[in-house]
């Protein structure tokens, strides 16, 4: 029997803002009523979703909005109920004047029914809505039916999109440039589609800022430090694209650390863990020499720079936010265990979970202090016992997760609570 699948959009009262204002989306978690939708499914239509509104003129679109850590309700990606009080705590979280909700289920084997309900922060009212209609599951396919649902909620026009995606022969690297800078761009060598953001090159102040709080001594050199511009995944390493490129399993990894140690979140969206320094940078050479690109770990400069925001800096304490909730999955609210990547918000540069899920390795060698004259595209010591790790997990503290925290482990340690992230350089 063809099973319903409903998908309810906020956004409130889009019409009576000026055009030159940028109306900001809240895009929560698919709603699944029935129980039955596979999880990637729901994330796609929410990704796709994200992507249409996005690509309206004058409108932002946020997804990986967390609406239990708003609401307290685990169970809402399948209840679907907001109050008003939750829709304005929302805002306040977000920044967003509008939300967009949804709810899921299966039509057939091929396809899905989306449908879309626009509210207002302020007022909790429903403001646009669509019927619901059948969408293929076929990524390219939903987009497009999420893009002309998109510009019948806000009547946009899409402008056209500056992101590009390389392809690859079956056999290796297929001749592709590195992408122009100032454009985000996905890898999808062995399939793993990762997304890697561009990142503008700038100065900044690394270290214990006075946002930070709680300074431990290793932060406390404060320096002005420049970087030249690179790309950095959007997301931590999944379990999957590890999995394509390395050829080992969660499972296996585990193994060769204790096989009687436990699994702390398992599946093709969870982050990769139990991974040394020399494996996360096997994964680098391997996809470099797939490619044709220079893939590496981030240097401990490049990798706070990307969690401060870049050159759109925020000050904040966490990467992306002062409310650790909204960015991160940490020892209050992770449930004991690792969490699907990009669950949280991002950054101001659209980067996930640089606060809290799995601590990230970068290239450095670990020292207890910075090097006062190391400040131009830094790399740290020459030598050392550890190598860096950054962002906290989901056993830290929230003072663990902040941008400025700092950690070493030994370049061959696996850890239940290690993963990693790529950069790119141009």
């Amino acid at each position: 029997m063809k099973r319903l699948l409903t998908i309810f959009l906020s956004l409130c009262c889009l019409s009576a803002i000026a055009q030159t204002e940028v109306k900001k989306v809240a895009i929560l978690e698919t709603v699944d009523k029935m129980g039955n939708v596979p999880y990637g499914v729901l994330l796609q239509v929410r990704s796709s979703l994200t992507y249409a509104i996005s690509s309206n003129a004058g409108y932002e679109g946020y997804d990986r909005v967390d609406m239990a850590a708003i609401t307290g309700e685990q169970n809402f990606q399948r209840t679907g109920m907001v109050s008003d009080e939750q829709i304005k705590r929302l805002g306040e979280m977000t920044g967003a004047a509008y939300v967009l909700i949804a709810e899921a289920a299966i039509y057939d084997d091929q396809n899905i029914i989306i449908a879309a309900k626009i509210l207002d922060v302020e007022t909790g009212g429903v403001m646009s809505s669509t019927p619901p209609a059948v969408a293929p599951k076929d990524p390219m396919k939903m987009a497009e039916a999420c893009i002309r649902c998109s510009q019948t909620l806000v009547g946009g026009k899409m402008p056209t999109r500056t992101t590009t995606t390389t392809t690859y022969s079956q056999t290796g690297y297929a001749s592709q440039p590195t992408p122009a800078a100032n454009q985000d761009f996905t890898e999808t060598a062995w399939g793993i589609n990762m997304k890697m953001i561009w990142v503008e090159g700038g100065d900044f102040l690394m270290g214990c800022t006075s946002e930070q709080g709680n300074c431990e001594s290793d932060e406390q050199n404060v320096r002005r430090v420049t970087v030249d511009g690179f790309y950095i995944g959007m997301l931590e390493v999944a379990q999957s694209q590890w999995e394509k490129v390395v050829g080992t399993s969660i499972s296996q990894q585990r193994n060769k650390a204790n096989s009687s140690w436990s699994l702390y979140g398992v599946g093709p969206d969870y982050p990769m863990y139990y991974v040394s320094w020399d494996e996360a940078m096997e994964f680098c050479r391997l996809l470099s020499n797939k490619t044709g690109r220079t893939y590496t770990l981030p240097t401990e400069a490049q990798w706070e720079y990307a969690a401060r925001g870049g050159n759109k800096n925020e000050g904040a304490k966490y990467a992306g936010s002062n409310m650790i909730d909204a960015v991160a999955w940490y020892t209050d609210n992770s449930g004991s265990s690792t969490h699907i990547v990009g669950s949280k918000r991002a950054n101001a540069l659209g980067i996930y979970d640089m606060s809290g899920n799995v601590w990230e390795w970068c290239k450095d060698w670990y020292a207890n202090s910075y090097v006062s004259y190391d400040t131009n595209n830094p790399v740290g010591p020459s030598s050392g016992s550890g190598r860096v790790s950054r962002g906290g997990s989901w056993i830290s503290t929230a003072s663990r997760c902040r941008v400025a925290s700092r950690s070493g482990s030994s370049p061959g340690y696996r850890g239940h609570y290690l993963g990693f992230r790529v950069v790119l350089l141009p």
